[in-house]
């Protein structure tokens, strides 16, 4: 793997402050498409910024005809919100069989 720079923004304006001051900048989620490529030598971004830290991206609204789920909300949280649970029980079905507890 090459090396790279690692930034942990804290919000959406720093992220993308970080993003377009980068030459070859890529954003990381979960990692689990990211970092295999990497190490594959198949990806080798000059700059990785961490969303993990923006908390507006982990939230998971329903309006009656909307249900918004941020990048960086986890599947439990959908599986487990009870809105989604009562309108699109299917949905939490699904999220909730995706990965690891």
């Amino acid at each position: 793997m090459n090396e790279f720079k690692f930034m942990r923004a804290g919000s959406l304006v720093e992220a993308a402050k970080a993003f377009g001051a980068g030459s070859d900048a890529r954003y990381l989620a979960g990692g689990q498409t990211l970092l295999p490529v990497m190490k594959q030598g198949l990806a080798a971004p000059s700059e990785v910024i961490s969303l993990a830290g923006v908390a507006a991206l982990r939230d998971v609204t329903v309006k009656p005809a909307l249900i918004t789920i941020g990048a960086m909300a986890v599947h439990a949280d959908v599986a487990g919100h009870a809105a989604i649970n009562k309108i699109l029980p299917a949905l939490a079905v699904l999220a909730g069989g995706i990965g690891d507890p």
